[in-house]
Parts: C-alpha cells; structure tokens; sequence
C-alpha cells in the first residue's frame, strides 16, 4: 500500500489478493424497484469528487480507523498503465470484478481514492458518475456464485485458481456483499475476506488478506466501510 496499489504489488510477487460480492440484502429484485419511488440516499446520491473520497480516508484514518496510507486518485491513474495491471487476465472475463475491486476494470469510469485498512489490507473507495453502474452489480451478485465458482487468473508469469464462497456481513450502506475467496497457486492456498458496502453512485470496499480470524476480519472491514460511509454522508 506504501506506493503502488495492492493487487498490482501482489500480483507482480505472485500472490493476488482476490475477494468478491455477493448481495447480503434480501430484496433487490427489479420488479420491486420499478415499482418503488427511488429514495433519497444519504450517501451516493449524486458522484463524490476525487478530492471529497481522499478527505473522506483522511478522515478515517486521523480518527485510527484506518492505519495504512491514503493514495488519491491521481496516484493511483498511473499505476493502472502498469504492465503488472495491464497483463491480468482473468477467466470467466466477467468474473474480475468478484476477485477484488483493484481488478475491476470499470473503477476506472469513477473517482477513486485507496486506504490502508493496515500495513498489509485494503480499502478501496470509488464513485461513478451514475447509480447505474453498481446496480448491474447488485442485479448479478445472484448468479456469482455458480457463475464464478472456479477462476482462473494469471499475469504473464504466475497463474492461480481461486474458488468464490458467500459469506455474512452487514454495513450501514443499503447494500453489503460479501465474499470469502480460497487462492491457490502450485499447491499453496491462501484466503481474503471481501467486503463491499453500496449507496447510490459509491462502492466501498474492504479486502483483508490471509486473516488470522475469518469473524475478526469481517468486523475490521464493517468498521471501515462504516467509518467511511459515515464521512462520506457529512459531505
């Protein structure tokens, strides 16, 4: 996290950090929706700025939310030129944004900023020009699971497979998804605890790698999710 993004650090070592998204809300269908007046959100209801989702990590991390380093947008624009980034492949194709946000190819439509949730896990905080985007996401958390089962990824020089599991969390955003991804690469496995809050035009997203205690993982990342969805509503 000191000076390039995590997945692009890992992967160049030979290790991803991989996570996913599966809805954790009960009702999200599309019948609903249209049916329903669209309600005002307290957070993402128009796009934040770059500068707005930086403050917001300042902010959580003064307060010891966070503990790792804030890289701004325009840190973090370079580092996607990067043949680290560039050379990911990841098969199904429409399986990449489940592994982590960082391999999402679309975060780069929105305004971004990243913390550290410490040394080593990651924060990554993004706002699109409309809603819209995550709602595709939302709409096709139902089928991740079958369709993302197996994956396999590789970066011109290392190649893993990982398996994707739904697991339980909550955060105070409208949606929460969340994932526990088993990696393996030449017989060694590892795992990453994902989990991602959305509100409106926002996803923020927190991946713990190889945690010590699956329950404390996910309550480090509700936390930050939540310290930072309450940042983001003083805006």
């Amino acid at each position: 996290m000191k000076k390039t993004i995590k997945a692009g650090a890992l992967l160049v070592a030979g290790v991803f950090v991989l996570s996913g998204c599966g809805s954790s809300d009960g009702d999200s269908g599309s019948a609903s929706a249209e049916s329903s007046p669209t309600p005002t959100l307290a957070v993402g209801q128009d796009q934040y700025s770059a500068d707005e989702l930086e403050d917001a990590l300042v902010a959580v991390t003064e307060d010891g939310v966070l503990t790792g380093n804030v890289e701004n947008d325009e840190m973090l624009r370079p580092q996607f030129e990067e043949a680290s980034y560039t050379d990911i492949t990841i098969k199904p194709e429409q399986c990449a944004a489940l592994l982590s946000s960082t391999f999402d190819r679309k975060i780069q439509e929105g305004n971004l900023a990243f913390g550290g949730v410490n040394d080593s896990d990651v924060l990554t905080l993004v706002s699109y020009a409309d809603a819209s985007v995550l709602e595709k996401q939302v709409d096709g958390s139902e089928t991740a699971p079958a369709d993302c089962a197996e994956i396999q990824m590789a970066n011109g020089e290392a190649q893993l497979a990982a398996a994707l599991e739904k697991i339980e969390a909550s955060t105070e955003a409208p949606t929460t998804q969340a994932y526990r991804t088993t990696i393996d690469r030449s017989g060694s496995e590892g795992m990453a605890i994902h989990v991602i809050g959305i509100s409106g035009t926002v996803q923020i997203s927190a991946t713990l790698f190889d945690p010590a205690d699956e329950a404390t993982a996910i309550a480090d990342a509700e936390e930050a999710i939540n310290a930072v969805y309450a940042e983001l509503e003083k805006k």
